[in-house]
């Protein structure tokens, strides 16, 4: 099935809006507002990121996000994803068939969780013909946060398990990686923040559970966001998937994976194969 651009879907919509505008009995020309809304051209998309425990969900028009949904789930994230997405579609007028193109958050974070969004969002831009985009979650956690002050830098941090994070690092504006996404003790993660001596804005859940720890090792050099950027917001997921899309570089939907971080094998002296700890399910 071939898949739909970005460019390629807004001129489909355009031609349907002026397919909407010949059938009404009088000219437009002269209500002006009524043309402009007919008129608009826009990417009408979806967003989703189960990366943690709390799922977001999103719709956007291009860059700008007009509903956003975040709901707690446990056991029950396959039985209320759908619904949720379907209410959500309904309550802004849309439905599914409407959609664009699909942005998913791809990690890391909870294996189980990453697999049911992902899978759902590649389904449906399968099934849709539509585009698909994976972001990595903390790229849109930094950039829910940015921007903060000028060398100034984002570490948002997801809670692994005990003693440990996913995390990476990001300048001033989000806009740029310093590190590629890792899984790491609170130790080694303080120890690379501590050597930057420079102002560190820290988000997540991973950052809040070890806030004790971390203000005690980088003292006045540390600032804990707030809790509403513990984790990806629909509207960062949005923006950076919305440009991505725009430019046409969309991924292949059957091939696209979650973003599994995994710490390095060790291999033990003697042992005959390398061993690591067992991962979050």
């Amino acid at each position: 099935m071939d898949k739909q651009t970005g460019k390629g879907a807004i001129a489909k919509r355009r031609k349907l809006e002026d397919q909407k505008e010949s059938s009404f009995p009088f000219p437009l020309s002269g209500f002006l507002p009524f043309a402009i809304s007919l008129h608009e051209e826009y990417l009408l998309t979806l967003a989703i990121d189960s990366s943690q425990d709390v799922c977001t969900i999103a719709l956007g028009r291009d860059s700008s996000v007009i509903a956003e949904y975040a709901f707690a789930h446990k056991m029950n994230l396959l039985r209320r994803m759908l619904p949720n997405v379907e209410s959500m579609l309904a309550d802004a007028g849309s439905a599914i068939g409407d959609l664009d193109g699909v942005i998913v958050a791809l990690g890391p974070g909870s294996f189980t969780g990453l697999r049911i969004g992902v899978t759902i969002a590649k389904s449906l831009a399968y099934v849709l013909g539509k585009p698909i985009v994976g972001i990595g979650t903390l790229d849109a956690m930094a950039r829910g946060l940015a921007p903060v002050e000028d060398d100034a830098l984002i570490c948002p941090m997801i809670f692994a398990r005990a003693d440990e994070a996913y995390w990476s690092l990001f300048d001033s504006t989000a806009d740029t990686r310093l590190n590629n996404y890792a899984v790491s003790t609170l130790g080694e993660i303080l120890d690379d923040l501590s050597a930057r001596d420079r102002r560190i804005y820290l988000c997540g859940t991973g950052a809040r559970r070890n806030w004790n720890a971390i203000s005690a090792r980088l003292g006045d050099l540390a600032v804990l966001a707030p809790a509403w950027d513990d984790f990806a917001r629909g509207a960062a997921l949005i923006e950076l998937g919305a440009k991505r899309l725009a430019a046409g570089e969309d991924d292949n939907a059957m091939a696209l994976a979650p973003l599994y971080v995994r710490k390095p094998f060790i291999t033990k002296p003697g042992a005959g194969k390398p061993q690591s700890r067992k991962e979050e399910s």
